[in-house]
């Protein structure tokens, strides 16, 4: 759930093929899990599950790559005796099609980036500064970054925005095993910072933020690229994870990760309300109030992100996956 201020049928590269095994039974405590605890955020285990929560009312698997084989009826005790709002959650159960971008890094080069990017990356290698922070760095110079990126997606994340919270979080990576604060560098300026979690045989990557400043010399590019890179020299890393595909569709992002050499491990997104919320949320009414609300509010994202979660509930509650 990788976000700038990520958590979003391409060709493929010919040696460098996904389809990681997909795990769907109980997983133990792993370094995402303790991350969550670090921060403070909800976690729990259910049904063989770590649940933490994800954003707004939701409570999603852990770790990222997991499918649930949880039904309406198994999401609803989860909801139930955990007393949490929802549940969303990748699944080959019925849910909104979707996908997690993944790389396998063995023998990665740069023959595996489309040749439209071929570019950008080589010349951000020869610009670009490339080394990790630690975490007085992290601290002092990451927050001008969240600033500017959240401010570019018009979103407000008090983790990133605010001094106190942004201390804990940032005590909380350097606490938990496994994280790394990866930064490119321009003329002595952090201009990208991207925070990885390696947790098994994966590398997860998790949070991103940039700076407007610096970016003609592609410091994103060069990053991206180096991280994939490093990671094909370490044996023990199987799976590179680079977040979600978005609930809205966001083509430019797509085709960034794409042309890096990402394929999508395609999976349905279950979404779940609590019994007392799904008779009024996961329905076909409330789904026609928004979709009326929208044609007389156009161009509302939150509408159409809010209508598209409904239809996602619905689909989810149904049993019917959603085409």
């Amino acid at each position: 759930m990788i976000q700038e201020a990520v958590h979003d049928t391409s060709h493929q590269q010919e040696g460098h093929q996904t389809g990681p095994a997909t795990v769907c039974s109980a997983q133990s405590s792993g370094n995402l899990v303790r991350f969550w605890e670090l921060r403070g955020r909800p976690v729990f285990e259910m049904h063989g599950i770590w649940w933490g929560h994800h954003r707004g009312p939701f409570y999603t698997s852990l770790p990222f790559q997991l499918k649930a084989d949880v039904g309406p009826d198994e999401a609803r005790e989860i909801l139930s005796r955990a007393r949490i709002p929802g549940l969303c959650f990748p699944s080959d159960r019925p849910g909104l099609p979707a996908g997690h971008y993944v790389i396998r890094p063995e023998g990665y080069g740069l023959a595996a980036v489309n040749r439209k990017q071929r570019g950008h990356v080589t010349r951000g290698l020869e610009a670009c500064e490339l080394r990790t922070l630690g975490a007085d760095e992290l601290l002092h110079q990451g927050m001008p970054l969240n600033r500017e990126t959240l401010s570019r997606q018009a979103r407000e994340d008090a983790t990133f925005l605010d001094p106190v919270r942004w201390k804990a979080f940032v005590q909380a990576v350097g606490r938990c095993p496994g994280m790394t604060v990866h930064g490119a560098f321009v003329e002595g300026r952090l201009a990208t910072y991207l925070i990885s979690c390696r947790d098994g045989q994966w590398l997860h990557l998790i949070y991103k933020m940039s700076s407007r400043t610096g970016q003609e010399h592609h410091p994103n590019h060069a990053l991206d690229f180096a991280i994939i890179r490093d990671a094909a020299a370490d044996p023990g890393i199987r799976f590179i994870g680079n977040g979600m595909t978005s609930i809205l569709p966001n083509e430019g992002l797509d085709r960034y990760k794409r042309q890096l050499g990402y394929q999508v491990e395609p999976h349905n997104l279950s979404i779940h309300f609590h019994p007392w919320l799904a008779p009024a949320l996961s329905t076909a009414g409330a789904i026609a109030v928004l979709r009326r609300a929208q044609t007389l509010l156009p161009g509302g994202s939150r509408l159409a992100y809010y209508t598209t979660v409904l239809e996602g509930a619905l689909t989810s509650r149904a049993g019917l996956t959603r085409r």
